[in-house]
C-alpha cells in the first residue's frame, strides 16, 4: 500500500477540529466520508474503523476536489461544497451558489466558504477575472482572444488582405470562431482597429 493511502487507527484532530458525515450519492458499502470544519476530507473504514486522510487536488478552475469510486462509477468531492453543505451558514432561499470571499479557491474555511445570489456569484467572478487577469466574454468563462485581438481579426477581415487560414494560426483560434467574429455573432461588440 502506498504511503498516501495508509489507514490509521484514527486521524488526529486539529485545534478545535470538527467532523460531519458526508452524505454520498450511492450507498458506500465499506466506507464512509467526514469532512470537517477545517476542510479535511476523511474515509472511516464500516468495517475496522481504520481511518484515511483524503488527499484532494486542484481541477482545472483550481477548485479543490477528491475522487472517489462507488458501485463502480467515479466521484469528485470538491471540499468547497461540502464545508458549504456542512458547515457555512445556511443559505437563504435564493442564495443558490457557493464562493471564496477571498477569491483563493485553497481556502475552504467556512468563514472563507459562504453563500451567494446569483446577482452577487456574477459580481464575485468580475472581481476574480480583474484579480487574475483574465476577460470574461459575455456568456461568462475565459475568454481565449482580448478585445484587442478582436478589433485586429476585424481589421484583418475587412481589408481583405489576410486569409482566413493565417488568421486562424496566428490567434489561435478555430475557423468556426473567425468567421462568427466575421459575422458579428461573438464579439459583436468590438469594432475594427483602424
Amino acid at each position: 500500500m502506498s504511503p498516501s493511502r495508509v489507514r490509521v487507527k484514527r486521524i488526529p484532530n486539529l485545534l478545535n477540529e470538527r467532523w460531519k458525515s458526508v452524505e454520498l450519492p450511492s450507498d458506500a458499502k465499506k466506507v464512509e466520508y467526514k469532512i470537517s470544519n477545517r476542510g479535511r476530507l476523511k474515509s472511516v473504514s464500516k468495517i475496522d474503523k481504520t481511518q484515511h486522510l483524503m488527499n484532494p487536488s486542484p481541477d482545472k478552475k483550481k477548485y479543490m476536489r477528491c475522487s472517489i469510486k462507488l458501485d463502480g462509477r467515479n466521484y469528485a468531492l470538491y471540499i468547497h461544497a461540502l464545508v458549504a453543505r456542512y458547515w457555512s451558514k445556511k443559505p437563504k432561499k435564493n442564495q443558490t451558489k457557493v464562493i471564496h470571499k477571498d477569491l483563493d479557491r485553497t481556502n475552504n474555511s467556512p468563514s472563507n466558504v459562504v453563500w451567494v445570489t446569483h446577482e452577487e456569484w456574477k459580481e464575485y467572478l468580475r472581481q476574480r477575472a480583474k484579480k487574475f487577469g483574465f476577460e470574461h466574454h459575455r456568456r461568462g468563462g475565459k475568454a481565449k482572444l482580448k478585445e484587442g485581438d478582436v478589433a485586429i481579426i476585424k481589421k484583418m477581415l475587412r481589408t481583405g488582405k489576410t486569409r482566413k487560414k493565417m488568421i486562424v494560426k496566428r490567434f489561435g483560434v478555430s475557423h468556426t470562431q473567425i468567421n462568427r467574429i466575421e459575422r458579428g455573432e461573438n464579439w459583436g461588440h468590438v469594432k475594427a482597429a483602424k
